[in-house]
């Protein structure tokens, strides 16, 4: 017994975590220690975005179609534009509201997770982002992503969608000194009630998302986050606005 005391058993494995990784999960750590979070979230419809991305892909070649992603990273930054309040920073002294939205969009994953700014999401086209997260995603498959200063560069608003891994909906964490991030869910098909509904037919199939917006308490107040998500909702919902 005496022996097997004295034996050292080692049943894990260390594996290294490279510089940029260390430097990431310190700032998530600190964001969230020091960032007063809470979380608003929604129900948003999604029929009318998937027939106008049809529409708009009838012109454009095969290669060089648009995501439903796409267009929701246009309402996202769409909403940020109508709630100005929510596109900010804490200063300590002062809050800090900027004039263009610049989106970090998380892709990637595992170890080739990265979050590449798109500067002035709220003045492009849909198909001016599409092609930009077309480029970032080549350069994360061809490991080119030191040489593209985007990958480094923080904008004033975080962008996620989880729904390709079947997630109902997320919290994120804000990335300082953003004072709001918006995480997506899967979209799926679900019974709602049919507006003038009568006997029967009470009942229609919609295919709808589940998005979550995580705010900075001291920057960002519930009117105004209830705000964004209201905007957001519109925007997706009616996205022919998305055009103006």
């Amino acid at each position: 017994m005496h022996h097997l005391q004295n034996q050292s058993y080692k049943n894990y494995t260390d594996y290294p975590v490279n510089e940029a990784s260390i430097q990431t999960a310190n700032l998530l750590a600190h964001s969230k220690q020091t960032i007063p979070h809470y979380y608003l979230t929604v129900d948003v419809t999604l029929d009318s975005l998937i027939d106008l991305r049809s529409k708009l892909n009838n012109s454009l070649p095969e290669d060089g179609q648009l995501s439903v992603n796409d267009l929701l990273i246009k309402a996202a930054a769409s909403a940020m534009k109508a709630c100005p309040a929510a596109n900010a920073s804490w200063m300590g002294d002062s809050v800090r509201m900027y004039n263009s939205v610049d989106m970090n969009v998380v892709m990637g994953s595992g170890d080739t997770l990265y979050a590449p700014l798109i500067q002035g999401v709220d003045t492009r086209g849909v198909k001016s982002i599409s092609d930009e997260v077309s480029s970032n995603l080549s350069d994360i498959e061809e490991g080119s992503v030191g040489v593209n200063p985007s990958f480094s560069a923080v904008g004033t608003v975080t962008f996620m969608n989880l729904g390709m891994y079947g997630v109902k909906s997320c919290a994120p964490i804000i990335r300082a000194p953003q004072a709001v991030a918006v995480a997506l869910g899967a979209a799926e098909n679900r019974v709602v009630p049919k507006e003038g509904g009568e006997g029967d037919d009470l009942y229609d199939t919609k295919v709808m998302l589940t998005a979550t917006l995580s705010c900075d308490h001291r920057v960002v107040d519930g009117a105004v986050g209830a705000s964004w998500l209201s905007a957001f909702k519109a925007a997706v919902e009616s996205p022919e606005t998305l055009l103006l």
